[in-house]
């Protein structure tokens, strides 16, 4: 009797369907150690502080979206195929469970989570494998752990990761190309100061992501950056202060965003910065003194202004020499619409107050060849040479004359005489007086010659008339 109770008891537990069997062991969860409840069609499983070792053996219910919080257990070590039965998990909290390592596919399974809580464990080590079977996650966060390497393509299957925080950890520096077929939109790497500040030369690379913002506080701890990258972003917004920490900082990139202002504010504590790279944004508006504080640059991109829709450039003392021309030559290329006003020069003192587009460029910066006439020369002594006798010799006496009846040999010639053989410089006539000029003259002799041939014709049909 007692064997076929029991033959009766085995038959109908194998008799259960595998789904079955699937929510009697979620019930068992939710109800004796989890609380569970639904809201928003999401199935939130809270495990929280339920001292768990392993969760490898429960299972989340089926075909319900569920969030799995497991904070503050002692989850020190997640091993292969933990989470495989969490197939409908969209987020996944471990949080301060003294989480030392995680094996290699230990969230296999997990197709469709979305975000992963590590904080507050003692990861030394992200692996190359640590996330394998992560292709759906957008968040990441491991912040507050023990971090000092991160293994070359640990997040290059993590196609859709949107935000990283790695704060609070021990990261001396970032592999290459670490974010190369990501799309982030937020990094956080505050706190691993212990470790930065005693790193020279350090370089921090985020380009080619999708960073939007950079937030004050987000560079705070990183005084001893020399180069940041974030070129070919789509920042559009660069708190104010956002640099003023990094005083050792010597290139900048931010080419390729979406920067449309610069201002004075945007770069302070940048005093040791030497290359700003600006190309290649959509830049309409530069404040005044805006490069004021930045003593030590030494390159601007040469498109830095190329994408202007209008500049104001008046009320400056613009020097007119050969050292304007290249801002002379793209005013005259540029449409009255992108310069605002007319520059006018202050210096030298010929151009003062003359508009800059209404000088000749040869007026401006002459070429090395020519020379200005003098104006009002005032006679000198002609240079001398002296001779054996300590007498003056001049260039013109080098030879003496038959008939002279000085007792020198040689004689001096006087600054009237000196003047008299000094060949005339004659300025070159401007091509604005020598055009009309040549038109004159070639108007007169044509009329000279059609008068000609006029009185010509008459003088021969009077013969004629006459005859």
């Amino acid at each position: 009797m007692l064997s076929g109770v029991l033959f009766l008891s085995v038959l109908s537990v194998t008799s259960l369907t595998p789904s079955e069997k699937q929510s009697r062991k979620t019930t068992q969860i939710c109800k004796s150690r989890c609380s569970c409840e639904e809201r928003e069609n999401i199935f939130n499983i809270n495990c929280e502080n339920k001292g768990f070792t392993t969760v490898s053996k429960f299972q989340a219910p089926p075909n319900k979206i569920s969030q799995l919080f497991l904070n503050g257990n002692f989850l020190s070590r997640l091993s292969t195929n933990e989470f495989v039965s969490y197939g409908n998990v969209i987020s996944l909290y471990l949080g301060n469970n003294g989480l030392q390592e995680i094996r290699t596919g230990a969230f296999n399974g997990l197709r469709f989570l979305k975000r992963l809580s590590l904080n507050n464990n003692n990861l030394e080590v992200i692996k190359k494998d640590t996330f394998s079977g992560l292709e759906s996650l957008e968040y990441l966060q491991a912040d507050h752990n023990y971090i000092s390497a991160i293994e070359r393509g640990a997040l290059i299957k993590l196609n859709k990761l949107k935000v990283l925080i790695l704060s609070d950890n021990l990261l001396l520096s970032l592999p290459p190309n670490i974010f190369l077929f990501v799309i982030l939109t937020h990094l956080d790497l505050r706190g691993n100061r212990s470790s930065w500040r005693r790193t020279r030369g350090i370089k921090l690379h985020l380009t080619g992501n999708y960073l939007q913002v950079i937030y004050r506080t987000d560079l705070t701890e990183y005084s001893s950056l020399e180069l940041l990258h974030l070129g070919n972003n789509r920042i559009a917004v660069i708190q104010e202060g956002a640099f003023e920490n990094l005083t050792k900082l010597r290139r900048l990139y931010l080419n390729g965003n979406y920067i449309e202002s610069l201002s004075q504010s945007l770069f302070a504590g940048l005093q040791s910065l030497q290359y700003l790279y600006l190309e290649y944004n959509i830049i309409k508006d530069i404040s005044p003194q805006t490069f004021n504080a930045l003593h030590n640059l030494q390159s601007l991109p040469d498109n830095v202004f190329g994408a202007f829709i209008q500049i104001d450039l008046q009320e400056n003392p613009w020097d007119c020499t050969c050292d304007i021309m290249a801002l002379k030559n793209w005013v005259e290329l540029s449409s009255t619409s992108v310069v605002n006003n007319e520059i006018t020069c202050n210096s030298p003192s010929k151009h003062a107050g003359h508009l800059l587009r209404s000088l000749r460029n040869e007026a401006i910066c002459p070429e090395p060849s020519e020379v200005p006439p003098q104006q009002n020369p005032t006679p000198t002594k002609a240079p001398t040479l002296m001779g054996p006798a300590t007498e003056p010799i001049t260039p013109s006496s080098s030879s003496s004359s038959s008939s002279s009846s000085s007792s020198s040999s040689f004689s001096s010639v006087s600054p009237t005489e000196s003047k008299m053989h000094t060949p005339e410089l004659h300025p070159e006539v401007p091509l604005s007086v020598l055009i009309p000029c040549l038109f004159v003259v070639f108007t007169c002799l044509a009329s000279f010659v059609v008068l000609v041939f006029v009185r010509k014709h008459l003088w021969i049909n009077l013969r004629r008339a006459a005859a």
